[in-house]
């Protein structure tokens, strides 16, 4: 594995030759990946931006408000908030028992940094993606957590907040509902 490809700056080709294979045998496929590429934006929607119309804020109903509720893609830092204690020594599993348990929160995977820091160098920016790793995975402060919550959760709401008012928080949540 090259380093483009574990920094995500690099597409394989076999990896469309999946996709296609997928969404022929289930066209559901091409909904998800549609929806995390582009954060749940629909043909029609993209219809409606590109001839200009733009975004109008319209009456909630049942269905609307049942659609913002979905399953929301986050990403929670370690190295404070209500995951801190994990940071430094502590497992995958710990952290995705403590998080299901406690917030109703799905971790998914780990965003890590490249190198791992040190004083007597200068590390490396770059992070790439531990998809579930193993429960005795040991996790370290600077570790961002992948992650499925209800867009309601009260955590994410915290977080975001305090997220706003400090943007050294840890807290991202990506636009992508599913």
């Amino acid at each position: 594995m090259t380093q483009p490809f574990a920094c995500g700056t690099a597409f394989a080709v076999s990896v469309l030759d999946s996709l296609m294979s997928t969404t022929y045998f289930n066209d559901n496929a091409l909904t998800l990946i549609r929806t995390l590429i582009t954060g749940g934006a629909t043909p029609e929607l993209e219809q409606i931006l590109a001839e200009g119309v733009g975004m109008r804020g319209g009456h909630t109903n049942a269905e609307t408000n049942a659609n913002r509720d979905r399953c929301r893609v986050a990403q929670l830092a370690l190295f404070n908030g209500p995951f801190a204690q994990f940071g430094e020594g502590g497992t995958y599993g710990e952290l995705f028992a403590f998080a299901l348990r406690n917030f109703g929160i799905l971790c998914i995977g780990l965003y890590r940094f490249r190198d791992r820091v040190t004083t007597s160098q200068r590390p490396s920016s770059k992070r790439y993606v531990i998809t579930n790793p193993p429960d005795d995975f040991t996790l370290q402060p600077t570790d961002k957590v992948f992650c499925f919550c209800a867009a309601s959760n009260v955590l994410l709401q915290q977080l975001q907040l305090a997220g706003a008012q400090n943007s050294h928080f840890g807290w991202s949540a990506t636009r992508k509902h599913l």
